[in-house]
């Protein structure tokens, strides 16, 4: 009689797959053959690059009423071209029904254009130990805070790709997101 347990098919998949170990998820379909192989560090390069081209220095919200919200945004650009170092500062200011099309409006107005197809939002654990440079807007880490990850499909006319973002809020990692997907979608 065999006695030895048999792990589950999601069990499986999540204990070989980083973003499962952190996360209890697996990937979204596309996203994890894409990834398949990748290991913690070399998936978060890849799919959230740093913050050294789209950098989120400053969001203010203001609410106007009836769902409605002021947002200024001091949005740091550095292009191909620029030295490293050498930013940019555009101060951005829109009225939005929410974080996400704020900040979409906001990059279109500089010229990084994108269009999202596909949104997954996971809310993580703790897990001391996994500590990762970054923060906020964009970073990769959160000195052992971590609760929340956005994964996105994004396009911009033919170019597509997949995008990830961190952060202590819902809010804050869906922007993360979009800025990673920007990067990608204008600068690689």
């Amino acid at each position: 009689m065999n006695t030895t347990a048999t792990p589950t098919h999601s069990a499986t998949a999540t204990a070989t797959c980083p973003f499962g170990e952190r996360f209890g998820r697996r990937l979204p379909r596309g996203f994890a053959d894409e990834a398949a192989g990748l290991d913690w560090r070399t998936l978060v390069d890849t799919y959230a690059p740093s913050t050294d081209h789209f950098h989120l220095a400053d969001l203010s919200r203001r609410p106007l009423g009836r769902g409605i919200t002021a947002y200024e945004a001091i949005l740091a650009t550095r292009g191909a071209s620029d030295e490293p170092g050498g930013f940019t500062a555009h101060r951005l200011t829109t009225e939005s029904c929410g974080d996400l099309t704020a900040m979409s409006e906001m990059l279109g107005r500089i010229g990084a254009r994108v269009e999202i197809e596909r949104f997954h939002q996971y809310e993580g654990h703790r897990f001391e130990g996994h500590r990762f440079e970054g923060s906020g807007y964009g970073g990769t880490g959160f000195g052992g805070t971590e609760s929340w990850c956005t994964i996105l499909r994004a396009t911009c006319g033919r170019r597509e790709t997949w995008a990830l973002g961190f952060g202590e809020s819902s809010a804050e990692a869906a922007i993360a997101a979009l800025l990673s997907a920007a990067t990608l979608l204008h600068l690689r």
